[in-house]
């Protein structure tokens, strides 16, 4: 197996390791990737579901914020840091509803965001315990909780191997050209131009989509402008669609994380 790199992977959360030679901007963008990197595996086990017609006990949008955690912890050298920094997006995220005085929405099809934080760290510590024990001490995950992770970590895990089994390439090594990505900079910000030009983020996993599953139809990775802040997978393309926006978006969460 090849590992996977994530280009900008650095922990430098509330539990800071990141180098002192790197600046505050440096930070930020190391955030906005790895915060992007998890949701567009999100958005990509939308598309497995839809394409191979897969099908889901529970909300689907539990079932694939299962599967970017764990593609992210089976695939990626260094999973702590994506993983820390996608978790540290919700949990900011669900403290500024709390500022601003903003109701939960209790029945959308998205749980909580600080349910899905809790969830991204409590899936990592069940499948990796030694490695993601300091995260899950530091947003206080109790003891009983901790006990029940690994099932839940391993219940996920089994569960997408099992679906995927048939949709994946017996030779990963070399692409097939199934899985394209286009980049449409019209109404882009200079923070979502320079994500999207200095990251390789959207490379690296138009890649390693095309190599690992044998696609029944060509699929899209689109960079656009939406109008919103949001990330999501459109079946009429098929197409993953990132927008301009959410980079600009988790660059604002950033402000708010990175000290």
């Amino acid at each position: 197996m090849v590992w996977r790199v994530a280009v900008a992977a650095v922990w430098f959360w509330q539990m800071s390791v990141a180098s002192a030679s790197e600046s505050r901007e440096d930070e930020i963008f190391q955030f906005v990737s790895n915060t992007l990197i998890h949701i567009m595996h999100h958005e990509a086990g939308h598309a497995l579901i839809g394409q191979f017609e897969l099908p889901v006990l529970g909300q689907e949008e539990d079932a694939v914020d299962g599967f970017a955690t764990l593609t992210v912890l089976e695939t990626y050298e260094e999973p702590l840091p994506i993983l820390v920094d996608a978790a540290a997006a919700w949990f900011a995220m669900h403290d500024l509803m709390v500022e601003t005085g903003d109701e939960p929405v209790y029945f959308g099809e998205h749980d909580l965001d600080i349910q899905r934080a809790y969830r991204i760290i409590c899936h990592a510590y069940g499948y990796d315990g030694e490695s993601f024990e300091e995260v899950a001490r530091e947003v206080e995950l109790p003891d009983d909780r901790l006990e029940t992770c690994e099932a839940d970590s391993t219940q996920v895990l089994d569960g997408w191997s099992s679906l995927l089994d048939g949709a994946k390439r017996e030779d990963e090594a070399e692409p097939q050209g199934m899985v394209a990505l286009r980049i449409d900079l019209k109404g882009a910000s200079e923070t979502a131009r320079a994500w999207i030009a200095d990251a390789g983020v959207l490379e690296e996993i138009t890649d390693w989509l095309d190599r690992t599953y044998d696609w029944p139809v060509e699929l899209e990775i689109v960079a656009q402008a939406c109008g919103e802040a949001n990330a999501f997978y459109d079946p009429e393309g098929p197409r993953l669609i990132l927008c301009h926006e959410m980079i600009d978006y988790a660059a604002e969460l950033a402000e708010t994380v990175v000290e």
